[in-house]
């Protein structure tokens, strides 16, 4: 790691870890295109620096790519399609996928150690939680692709056969967000090569290096041109390939702006779409919870990844026979969380993604101050750390319905407490938001945790827990927060098209 002129102004211990990691698990300090199997230079000519987000310091260049780039990417996508990866049967993709989950199991400590790094990851989070999921998923998609029906034999008549096939679209341009960034390479390349597509994918600009060590393990593995990756903005490489007549599936995970966009671009062509965006959850506690098990939940719900998360519990509504008991209880256990290094196995709370993005939530913080919101509970940061990105994790009160904090995704570690009495009332305080991703429920009463979560206007209600992907369950948004499903079969289905074949034994229908 280069430690440069923007680097902060932190501990020498601090500066000197990353420096050791990053040495240690960096494989080069110059990051090339992979593009049908080869590491290429881009044609533009233009070099980006990947940075530390807690130090600032630079980590290694990469890319900044451009159109021509993207149109070389999709050319090798098309080919190796069109070509060898065309020709895997379902069960040679499954094999291919399940040594890409061994390479990943081998390399997961390093792979958590870059998001750690690059994007402020508490390692134990991304060792643990990210790469975990990562090779799980590779894993999933492998036994379905050898499992999941190819077609179906709908009821014919005696005069006709009648068949389903399950076919590829062919390149997939899929987009990945910064704050989740070697996961998503696994949500999206998993059940797309399962169904047998190729695919082109676009790491975001703030978090590129895990996905290039995923590329590197992906190239081992897999015959040239089945995966590619083009580094770029989102403006360049994004939009190209969003919007390229040769990309026969988009995906994207990223925000509101970034859904929009891609739409937009896929709507030329009525190129199918699957987006999985942002959300503003709501997490209920009712009076009859397990108040131990809700704080816990309540703390993971807004803390984990320093709350930069799409599903972040963000509006904490408690029933007002347990609101000031449950605060006490989540002021002792915040007090026990440990903000400080990503690097550190100690830690729960890293820095935001980068000082930019630190800045854009700390004027929502100051914006609830400024309409009158209290912070009820306040975390600190470590001295040796105060240079560095961090947003020490606050719980407001005080804080309106209408309030930006209340209606916008801040995508921080910042928290609102609402009181409610009534059932009813508080589901639909929960659903006035154009978000629908996620929705918590505390309760031991079952029938009232069925009912709610058939009321609330969310893709996913964890009832009594939060934040549980590691199932192979569906998971994404209803509203605003996306289309589409991924984490599941669901998500392989949206990576095929269905075909009818229908084969006339006997002449063709009368029509007079």
């Amino acid at each position: 790691m280069t430690v440069d002129d923007s680097t902060h102004d932190l501990s020498d211990d601090v500066l000197e870890r990353h420096e050791r990691i990053a040495d240690e698990v960096l494989s080069r300090d110059s990051y090339d295109l992979l593009i049908d199997g080869e590491w290429v230079a881009s044609e533009s000519g233009e070099r980006a620096v990947a940075r530390d987000a807690t130090t600032g310091g630079a980590l290694a260049e990469y890319w900044a790519g451009n159109r021509e780039d993207v149109d070389r990417a999709v050319a090798a996508a098309k080919n190796s399609f069109e070509g060898k990866w065309g020709e895997q049967s379902p069960v040679q993709r499954g094999e291919y996928l399940e040594e890409l989950a061994d390479r990943v199991a081998d390399e997961k400590t390093r792979l958590a150690r870059l998001d750690s790094l690059e994007v402020g990851k508490p390692n134990k989070h991304s060792l643990f939680v990210d790469t975990t999921v990562v090779e799980d998923q590779l894993r999933y998609f492998a036994a379905l692709a050898r499992t999941a029906d190819e077609g179906r034999r709908p009821p014919s008549s005696s005069d006709k056969h009648v068949y389903t096939r399950e076919e590829p679209y062919g390149v997939v341009g899929a987009v990945g967000a910064w704050n989740f960034p070697a996961m998503f390479v696994a949500w999206k390349l998993g059940p797309a090569l399962a169904a047998g597509n190729t695919v082109v994918y676009k790491p975001s600009s703030r978090a590129v290096l895990s996905t290039l060590a995923l590329a590197e393990l992906a190239n081992d593995v897999l015959p040239p041109g089945v995966v590619n990756v083009v580094t770029g903005s989102g403006s360049e490489v994004g939009d190209a390939l969003t919007g390229h007549e040769d990309v026969r599936k988009v995906s994207l995970t990223g925000g509101a702006t970034a859904g929009r966009k891609a739409m937009e671009n896929a709507a030329a062509d009525a190129t199918p779409v699957s987006l999985e965006l942002g959300g503003k959850s709501p997490n209920i506690v009712f009076s009859d919870a397990d108040l131990d098990q809700a704080v816990e939940g309540a703390v993971v719900a807004i803390l984990f990844n320093q709350g930069q998360q799409c599903t972040a519990g963000s509006r904490l509504f408690l029933h007002e026979d347990i609101r000031e008991e449950f605060l006490e209880r989540l002021a002792d256990r915040v007090a026990e969380i440990s903000v400080g290094d990503p690097l550190s196995p100690m830690t729960d709370v890293g820095p935001m993604v980068d000082p930019e993005h630190a800045a854009a939530v700390r004027e929502y913080v100051d914006a609830a101050r400024e309409h009158g919101a209290t912070a009820a509970i306040e975390a600190a940061v470590p001295d040796d750390l105060a240079a560095a990105p961090f947003v020490p994790p606050v719980v407001f009160e005080g804080v309106d319905d209408d309030d930006r904090v209340a209606r916008e995704e801040v995508f921080g570690p910042v928290l609102s407490v609402f009181e409610f009495v009534e059932t009813e009332a508080v589901v639909e305080r929960a659903n006035d938001t154009t978000f629908g991703l996620a929705a918590g429920v505390w309760t031991s009463d079952l029938e009232r945790a069925h009912e709610v979560a058939a009321d609330l206007d969310a893709g996913t209600v964890w009832v009594n827990t939060y934040n549980d992907l590691f199932d192979p369950a569906p998971h994404g948004g209803f509203k605003a927060s996306g289309i589409g499903r991924e984490l599941s079969k669901e998500a392989m289905d949206a990576y095929r098209q269905a075909k009818t074949v229908k084969i006339s034994l006997g002449g063709i229908p009368n029509l007079g």
